[in-house]
């Protein structure tokens, strides 16, 4: 399989990245960002770029599998309308180029409670969901996790997120039933479904939440 990643430097991407790379069934993997990889290995193939003109770079966007890891904050973005850009536009331009060159499947990572009728983000997400579904003609499965735990870079240092991690850890295991989807959800085990969801040929849209996400990560 030949993958593509999008949003391979943050928290979960950087997991897949590291996953798809080990990964015996995966050949090659294809990465578009801003800055240098902190990776080297044969099967990787990095694309600087500023992700804005992403004509420039339609003929590279190729492979099996589209992975969207994309996403920020509004301090770090700067603005609301350059979150909606990172956060929904970058995915939905690389969705429309991806399905004209033939890949076949796309892996979202959301959130829980994307909705049009959200807020600025759960809607910016519902947004994303939409435009990637439309471009790929359904092939996408979107992962709505609740906060996401792992230890993210020292320049990509998130205080609200920290603090909410914490509070997530000592509160998850008290969600039980309907309330387990809202548990926080470790990166390495959203990696390693995203990638044996990848690898499945049980490719169709669905949404997947807490638990089902746990289970696709340990199949056995």
């Amino acid at each position: 399989m030949k993958a593509i990643i999008i949003g391979a430097t943050g928290l979960t991407g950087e997991k897949i990245l590291k996953q798809l790379i080990e990964h015996p069934g995966v050949d090659e993997v294809r990465t578009f960002q801003r800055v240098d990889s902190a990776y080297n290995h044969p099967k990787l193939k990095v694309f600087k770029t500023d992700l804005i003109d992403i004509d420039s770079i339609k003929e590279q966007i190729t492979g099996d599998v589209l992975f969207n890891a994309m996403g920020t904050i509004i301090k770090k973005a700067g603005s609301k309308k350059e979150q909606q850009r990172v956060d929904r536009d970058i995915p939905i331009a690389f969705a429309k180029v991806a399905s004209q060159n033939g890949v076949k499947l796309m892996l979202n990572v959301s959130s829980i409670g994307a909705s049009m009728t959200g807020g600025f983000y759960l809607k910016t997400k519902a947004q994303m969901e939409e435009g990637t579904s439309s471009a790929m003609n359904g092939r996408v499965i979107h992962f709505r996790p609740s906060i996401l735990l792992g230890k993210r870079r020292e320049s990509d240092f998130r205080m609200a997120e920290k603090i909410s991690s914490i509070v997530m850890k000592i509160v998850s295991p008290l969600l039980i039933g309907s309330l387990s989807k809202y548990r926080g959800m470790d990166t390495d085990i959203l990696a390693k479904a995203m990638v044996n969801t990848s690898l499945s040929r049980e490719n169709f849209q669905k949404i997947f939440y807490y638990n089902d996400i746990v289970k696709i990560s340990n199949p056995g």
